[in-house]
């Protein structure tokens, strides 16, 4: 099975570094905009999700303390075995002083790989005096600067740490690689994920461009946090911005449903990046729209939240139990920031309660202060809470439930809620899914009848019987000042005194982050915002799409029929976000 892997093995990082290097407009929104002469700040998409926002906060939020573990595969084979050039490019600048160990022994210094250099750029970066001929200079910070990184090659990951059960010690475990089948050691690493409660952060893959519509493994995998790609967005001139995104497409970003019918990926971050060279001492080439470096963004970001809970005091104690891995899942996803036309699962108005999240975006775009924001709220009891928190135990088969109550004192708020739990798999090779001892879990939304207290209005629910995922995003209403928020069992699940599973929750009410967003109005999505879409907004505005009017809109305009039913179907609840083109103008 692994030979199948490395002849499928992400065919599209093969042609990521085959010259994907662009004249580049550089776009860095904080550094850009700030009165001084102060350098640029690179990559800048860590600007765009957030990320380096936490540094701004807390400078000692640098990843000191976490250790990350990046699987990372030899370019080369020969024979069927790998040749060991899968290391970062220790020499280059900004990162010959990172704290970094080939578990293989060696120094990194032969056998470097451009991709895994592009990865460890992206997390570990460091260099002041950095230049690009066609940026100037500007400081290149990666997202954890001071986290540990264990690099092991893949197939020795996967026989000795996976087949051979050896200890996973890592915090975080970081893949940008995938293949389009489940095999036994994507089932092994879900097994180990949740018997040592590491996270599992991977790309999902690179869209129709290069290689497969449907998510990679190990991204799609039920107990990993898979990553997708915003694009970029590119000048009237063609030159792509380094700091400015628009939304994923599957173009760039493979979608979900998996195979299996489950939602990924679960959380989206830009591709696109300014990277170090992987055979020089200086240098940096610009990566476009790949989930290889979204990965890298989320699991940077992930790993400053881990620090925030060990050098929080009042964190600490409460964060560190059982279930922390899924306590992370749970805040990252519940804290990202929906992007336009996001949607559940299947296109139809409404709510899906049986699709958890969209098929392209997941819970949405990365957002590092949010997730901060989410995580040190602190961890919520069953009963009264905080409108905003988390919380992390075990259901019981013999009981209701957990019910978290909060009252919304501000209009036009957003609930979000996300729940989260592991899949079971054998402990030994072929390491197969447990279904017998699998738990299907569903989350509730109530709302309390302000004249009868008592009484209690189921107003919302997610329950898919595929996902270890339910998501709920409401927005609030008027006549319900008061709501909570239901954890229990499925109605079908079998339970009884001797049922648990552990799960975390994560919660929040908030403003509609959706508003003023541009590219609401980019309606043919082509990362562009032009008279075509204002041609879209009025034929679809009229109210009746007619049959001439798709063959026009594919044919001439060149829209998918997904997307005309996407924009039509929803029309009356997008048509609230878009203001710049309204008929009478």
């Amino acid at each position: 099975m692994i030979t199948i892997f490395k002849k499928t093995y992400f065919k599209s990082y093969d042609a990521q570094y085959r010259g994907f290097v662009y004249i580049a407009a550089f776009v860095c929104w904080v550094a850009a905009a700030s009165a001084d002469d102060t350098l640029s700040t690179e990559p800048a998409a860590l600007d765009f999700t957030n990320t380096r926002s936490l540094w701004r906060a807390d400078p000692n939020l640098t990843g000191e303390g976490v250790v990350i573990g990046t699987i990372c595969r030899s370019m080369t084979y020969v024979d069927g075995e790998p040749q060991n050039d899968y290391r970062f490019n220790m020499s280059h600048n900004s990162l010959y002083d990172s704290d970094v160990s080939f578990t293989d022994g060696t120094d990194g210094q032969f056998g470097t790989s451009e991709h895994a250099t592009a990865i460890a750029g992206v997390l570990l970066g460091l260099d002041e005096n950095a230049s690009h001929p066609d940026i100037g200079t500007f400081d290149y910070q990666g997202a954890c600067p001071d986290a540990s990184v264990n690099v092991y090659e893949f197939e020795q990951f996967s026989i000795r740490n996976l087949l051979g059960r050896h200890p996973i010690k890592e915090d975080i475990i970081l893949l940008s690689l995938g293949d389009i089948f489940e095999d036994w050691w994507t089932r092994a690493l879900e097994q180990a994920a949740a018997e040592k409660d590491f996270l599992v952060v991977a790309s999902v893959g690179n869209g129709t461009s290069v290689y497969t519509p449907k998510p990679l493994y190990p991204g799609a995998g039920a107990n990993v946090l898979g990553v997708g790609v915003v694009d970029a967005t590119t000048d009237d001139d063609g030159t792509i911005s380094l700091g400015n995104f628009s939304t994923p497409k599957s173009l760039n970003s493979s979608v979900g449903p998996t195979e299996d019918q489950r939602c990924k990926p679960d959380i989206v971050a830009p591709g696109t990046a300014l990277v170090p060279s992987g055979n020089r001492a200086n240098g940096y080439t610009i990566q476009d729209n790949w989930s290889s470096l979204a990965s890298p963004i989320v699991a940077g970001t992930a790993a400053l939240l881990e620090q925030t809970a060990s050098s929080d005091t009042s964190l600490n104690k409460a964060f560190h139990q059982p279930g922390k891995s899924l306590v992370l899942k749970a805040v990252l996803m519940n804290s990202a920031r929906k992007l336009p036309f996001w949607h559940k699962g299947r296109i139809a108005p409404g709510d899906d309660h049986e699709t958890p999240l969209d098929y392209a975006q997941g819970a949405g775009l990365l957002d590092g202060l949010a997730a901060q924001k989410q995580l040190t709220a602190g961890k919520g009891k069953p009963g009264s809470v905080q409108s905003i928190g988390w919380d992390n135990r075990v259901l019981q088969g013999n009981g209701p439930g957990h019910a978290y109550g909060f009252s919304v004192t501000e209009p036009n708020q957003m609930i979000t809620a996300t729940l989260c739990w592991n899949r079971i798999y054998q402990p030994a090779y072929p390491f197969n899914r447990m279904l017998d001892e699998d738990r299907d879990l569903r989350l509730e939304l109530w709302g309390v009848d302000p004249d009868n207290p008592k009484e209690r209005v189921l107003l919302d629910y997610s329950d898919s019987v595929n996902d270890n995922v339910e998501h709920i995003y409401f927005a609030c209403r008027s006549d319900y000042p008061a709501y909570a928020i239901r954890v229990r069992f499925n109605e079908e699940q079998p339970s009884d005194a001797s049922t648990e599973q552990q799960f975390a929750l994560a919660w929040s009410v908030g403003p509609d982050r959706q508003i003023g967003n541009p590219w609401w109005n980019d309606l043919n999505a082509d990362n562009q915002i032009d008279n075509t879409d204002k041609l879209i907004h009025i034929l679809i505005d009229n109210g009746t799409i007619t049959e001439i009017d798709t063959m026009f809109l594919e044919q001439a305009l060149k829209i998918s029929h997904d997307r005309i039913q996407l924009l039509s179907e929803n029309w009356g609840q997008w048509k609230t976000y878009l203001s710049k083109w309204a008929p009478s103008e």
